[in-house]
């Protein structure tokens, strides 16, 4: 098949130099939302609302940002994974060059101020130091997989013309040669946007398998191959990753439950929705 054959063609070395950042982004205008309040129909006390109308409500008058950026621009998004109820791990790239930096609540645009506790350019991974109530820390699969999956799923906040407020799902496969010939990073195949660097690569179960870092740039590689590929996206692997977290001495969670359980999509993201939030960059 002509699409495998361009996979084979295109490893690691080749995509670290045709690749995309997933989580670069132009700068953001802020929306303004006016809102209609007639005196003749008062709103419901809050406390007679329920917890989906108070969402609704919340997010309708703004986002709740931290008075630290109040005043700056938001110039970039990307995802992030909470490993513990106050880190959040994700790629370098995302908040590089930021003079303050934001993790979201993933429903009501709420967010709270972070700051940086780790990082490695080379890797592109750091880890940030946020508060967010609510949070179930994401598990790691400890052990490495060498066949391929089809069974994956990437979860973060791919941009569609703007940010979104709660992260998404989808599907997405490794290869077996892709595994086997993989050193920091491997490829996967399935659809990578801006906004979804740092988020996690999910197994059937729910554990993290590695954390995206970029997308192949399609541009380029058709101007070198002759091919059109614009599915191909690319992960930081499990071990890259331990390793940078023993490294700073930060300690995460390996996978220990439900390692022979396999998740629909739906209980997929609902499972994510415990630790991938967003993050924003501000200047």
């Amino acid at each position: 098949m002509e699409i495998l054959t361009t996979r084979l063609a295109l490893n690691v070395a080749t995509c670290a130099l045709l690749m995309l950042c997933a989580g670069e982004t132009a700068a953001m205008p802020a929306a303004t939302v006016v809102l209609a309040s007639p005196a003749a129909t008062p709103a419901p006390a809050e406390q007679t609302l329920s917890d989906r109308d108070r969402q609704i409500l919340r997010a309708l008058a703004g986002p709740h940002i931290p008075t630290s950026v109040q005043g700056m621009r938001r110039i970039g998004v990307g995802s992030g994974v909470f490993i513990a109820t106050n880190h959040v791990l994700t790629n370098f790239h995302v908040v590089d060059s930021c003079r303050a930096m934001t993790v979201g609540n993933n429903t009501e645009g709420e967010e709270v101020e972070a700051t940086s506790l780790a990082s490695n350019p080379d890797l592109d991974l750091a880890v940030l130091s946020a508060e967010e109530p609510d949070i179930h820390p994401a598990q790691f699969l400890t052990d490495s997989f060498t066949k391929s999956r089809e069974d994956l799923a990437i979860v973060g906040y791919p941009e569609h013309g703007l940010p979104v407020l709660q992260a998404e799902l989808h599907r997405v496969s490794v290869f077996q040669d892709d595994l086997e010939k993989a050193g920091l990073r491997y490829n996967f195949f399935g659809p990578v946007r801006r906004g979804n660097s740092g988020g996690p690569l999910l197994d059937g179960s729910g554990a993290v398998v590695g954390i995206v870092t970029a997308k192949v740039n399609t541009v380029a590689v058709y101007q070198k191959t002759g091919e059109v590929v614009d599915d191909l996206g690319i992960a930081i692997a499990n071990r890259t990753v331990f390793g940078f977290l023993s490294a700073n001495h930060i300690p995460f969670e390996p996978a220990t439950e439900r390692a022979n359980t396999s998740l629909s999509s739906d209980e997929l993201l609902q499972l994510a929705h415990g630790f991938v939030r967003q993050v924003s960059c501000w200047r």
